[in-house]
């Protein structure tokens, strides 16, 4: 059964920056990392609660990207709970064409269902995606995502994974342009959004 905690937390973290989403961010809201920092990524295909997804299936979308993992205390519900509170200024029109890809780090915990459930209590226009172990590892690989699990033997979940925070930004035609703090402040990733969906590819 799917954490009663973890639900309340979403949900929770999603209705606080709803409310605040036209407050102003942290002191490093505005820090957005070089491109350098982070590899094209390419075309990919995995799978999605309801059925295999590619990247080149949402072509003509703008796609925010980010890896994480439904167990993650933090980082990754204010993450997600950050472009549901984005996406719900955005207009039906806007929405239509932006998604946004939570791909999980721990496969072999984050089932389909759990994934379903999870992205569920944020915003439909965020998908769940996995794959085997070794497919998640050549995604992160291509995107120069680097991820590591550590035993914790005195936490709940028994372990933890360390992973890149940042959210990433691909154009309509796929390709990687910036990759923004999970903390960005909503306005700001919003304005991010409508430029890519109104430049000129």
């Amino acid at each position: 059964m799917f954490s009663r905690t973890l639900r309340t937390s979403a949900l929770l973290l999603a209705g606080m920056l709803a409310i605040f989403a036209g407050n102003r961010a942290s002191a490093h809201s505005d820090d957005e990392t070089p491109a350098a920092n982070y590899l094209s990524g390419g075309d990919f295909t995995l799978n999605s609660p309801d059925g295999l997804l590619s990247l080149s299936d949402l072509r003509g979308k703008v796609v925010l990207v980010f890896f994480g993992y439904t167990s993650c205390p933090d980082v990754c519900p204010l993450s997600l709970a950050r472009i549901n509170a984005g996406f719900r200024t955005m207009g039906d029109e806007e929405l239509e064409r932006v998604r946004a890809l939570f791909i999980t780090l721990d496969p072999e915990r984050d089932t389909n269902e759990r994934l379903r459930k999870y992205v569920g209590y944020f915003h439909p226009n965020i998908i769940g995606l996995r794959d085997d172990v070794e497919g998640i590892k050549n995604v992160a690989k291509n995107f120069g995502v680097e991820f590591s699990r550590k035993v914790v033997p005195n936490s709940a979940l028994g372990y933890s994974i360390s992973h890149p925070t940042d959210i990433l930004l691909l154009d309509r035609q796929g390709r990687f342009v910036k990759a923004v703090p999970h903390n960005i402040e909503v306005g700001r990733l919003v304005a991010l959004i409508r430029g890519l969906l109104n430049a000129n590819d």
